[in-house]
């Protein structure tokens, strides 16, 4: 009862614009208290504050801001936050941001914002509705770096679901885009919260992820990846693989464009194939095998091919899938020929399943005209960035030690 009845005076010291500085001081400091907050009480103060907050009789920004505060107070209680003078409180608050107000205004209002459309799908509605989704996407771009990461953190909690969905569009994809690139230029890293508002909407809202600002977002996302925290490499794998997701259903030149614009992480997904935490696994091995990229393989040296007279003249034939045969140059230094040549095929999206032929073949009019062939799985090198080893030739050697090629196989976006 006690509170109650300062509660109501307080206000009404507001209402009058008596004593405001200290009325909204004191109710500030009660509203702060959790248990005052769950008393029945604290309901009928929403309705004053958010009218006094309209107000344009409310002129003192020191009272403003405290009065701001203890909204943000009370909508820490999931029950105020769903009350039906809830919806006014929005409008209030939105109103707040409009006036340009100060940075440390800036962040108490979305942060009573947050906790508005947190628990509330007509709060949304609501914060839309007072022209709230413009005004935070504006914040999106504050030079204040607090300021701009709330109200990235807002329009993730504003996108969660489909409830607003009218008010989700690609200049909101733009302006989180652009709040990347600056943290980028800023700082040489980004924020995972700008990330996450991202995730936000291309999760609820597909049509998004075909658009341009989509597409501009991808090397943003890539960065990330390179020089993020863990948190922030994830939220950026997650946007990448949602945008992935819907390539079989976009216009076939965006989901060009998008997977050329993805293809400068393979290898950063190749490095998080191997070092990243395991729960990166399954979305890197994912994107990793249907980004374009290039297969190089390079033949180093042969090893035992001899003959009993003379000098091979070695050479290696190489076909990978319906492509044209490719050959090396014609080597005659003895039974261990070096190439140290390089072939290189390009690919849309990762040789998946194709094996790599090679025969090793004697040009010389003395001796076997062949030495043996090799097929070769190149599957792993996608994942694993470069692969080298010994193969052997078969038929193996009847007498005296296998013969075999060196080689090296390379998967990258170059």
């Amino acid at each position: 009862m006690a509170e109650s009845g300062a509660l109501e005076a307080l206000l009404e010291l507001l209402r009058s614009h008596q004593c405001e500085e200290t009325a909204a001081r004191l109710l500030e400091v009660l509203l702060n208290n959790v248990k005052i907050r769950e008393t029945k009480a604290t309901k009928s103060a929403i309705l004053p504050l958010s009218q006094y907050l309209l107000d344009p009789q409310t002129q003192a920004q020191q009272a403003r801001l405290l009065a701001t505060l203890a909204l943000g107070d009370l909508f820490q209680n999931e029950g105020l936050a769903r009350s039906t003078d809830a919806v006014s409180a929005c409008r209030a608050l939105v109103n707040v941001l409009e006036d340009q107000p100060t940075e440390e205004m800036k962040v108490v209002a979305i942060c009573a914002l947050q906790n508005l459309v947190m628990y509330s799908r007509s709060n949304k509605r609501a914060v839309a509705e007072a022209g709230g989704v413009q005004v935070v996407l504006d914040l999106i771009g504050s030079s204040d770096p607090d300021t701009s990461i709330q109200a990235a953190m807002f329009v993730k909690l504003l996108f969660s679901n489909h409830t607003i969905q009218e008010y989700a569009s690609s200049e909101t994809v733009r302006a989180i885009t652009a709040a990347i690139e600056k943290d980028l230029w800023a700082t040489g890293t980004v924020n995972e919260e700008y990330l996450k508002a991202l995730n936000a909407l291309f999760s609820n809202f597909p049509r998004l992820r075909a658009t341009e600002p989509a597409t501009l977002s991808i090397p943003h996302l890539v960065t990330s990846l390179k020089t993020g925290s863990e948190a922030t490499q994830e939220a950026a794998l997650d946007a990448l693989f949602l945008l992935r997701q819907a390539w079989s259903a976009c216009p076939a030149e965006v989901s060009r464009a998008q997977s050329i614009a993805a293809a400068d992480a393979i290898p950063l997904l190749q490095y998080l194939i191997q070092s990243g935490p395991p729960r990166f696994q399954e979305k890197t091995e994912f994107l990793l095998q249907c980004l374009p990229g290039t297969l190089v393989v390079i033949i180093k040296r042969g090893n035992n091919m001899k003959q009993s007279v003379g000098n091979p003249s070695v050479y290696c034939k190489i076909t990978l899938g319906n492509t044209p045969p490719k050959q090396t140059k014609v080597v005659s230094t003895g039974p261990n020929p070096e190439w140290d040549e390089s072939f290189s095929w390009s690919f849309e999206s990762p040789p998946k399943g194709q094996k790599l032929h090679i025969s090793c073949k004697n040009k010389s009019k003395m001796g076997k005209s062949s030495f043996g062939k090799v097929t070769i799985q190149i599957d792993r090198v996608v994942m694993l960035g470069a692969v080298a080893g010994e193969y052997t030739l078969l038929p193996e050697s009847k007498s005296g030690p296998s013969r075999n090629l060196e080689i090296e196989f390379q998967w990258s976006n170059k």
